[in-house]
């Protein structure tokens, strides 16, 4: 019998594994979300026109942010080896955002004089996989929380009617007219 009582819990609970997944997926949301705001606030980029001011031979500065899927900017080595890569196009740390996020910046007349490496791309905005494991769990999770309660419920189903008494039918006595 306690076997039964688990296997309903277990095959009832659809219910608030969907709700969890919604405030967990919703929660990821809501952080991407103030890291873009965040990236907007942190520095105020100067207009065209006060870039010529400051220097009209250069024309101002670009900017750009280089995002990575892991903490992979927290190591010194791979924030040394980053910071080469992007000076083959000019570009110079401006920032360090936190361990995800790169700013740089580079004078916009580098754009011109500076021819990138076939294996390199200057504009890029990833550095490493962008492969997000995130993802692949989210939907590994949906699916055990579709399939595992239907399972657990048909061995409820199953367990019950095993347990359940069997009818017992009595030889009746013949009917007489």
């Amino acid at each position: 019998m306690p076997e039964v009582l688990l296997l309903s819990l277990m095959s009832g609970s659809l219910g608030v594994s969907a709700l969890l997944y919604h405030q967990w997926w919703s929660w990821q949301q809501q952080v991407n979300q103030e890291r873009d705001e965040e990236e907007e606030q942190l520095t105020t980029y100067p207009s065209k026109e006060e870039q010529r001011q400051v220097s009209p031979k250069l024309g101002g500065w670009e900017f750009k942010i280089l995002r990575s899927r892991r903490n992979q900017f927290h190591d010194p080595d791979v924030l040394r080896k980053v910071c080469q890569e992007e000076a083959q196009g000019g570009w110079i740390l401006f920032e360090k955002l936190d361990d995800r996020r790169l700013r740089f910046k580079r004078p916009m007349a580098l754009r011109e004089k500076i021819k990138p490496s076939a294996n390199y791309d200057p504009y890029r905005s990833y550095y490493g996989s962008r492969f997000e494991w995130e993802s692949l769990l989210s939907v590994i999770l949906l699916m055990m929380m579709a399939t595992l309660p239907a399972y657990l419920g048909y061995r409820l189903v199953i367990l019950s009617q095993r347990l359940a008494p069997l009818p017992t039918t009595t030889p009746s006595a013949p009917l007489r007219p």
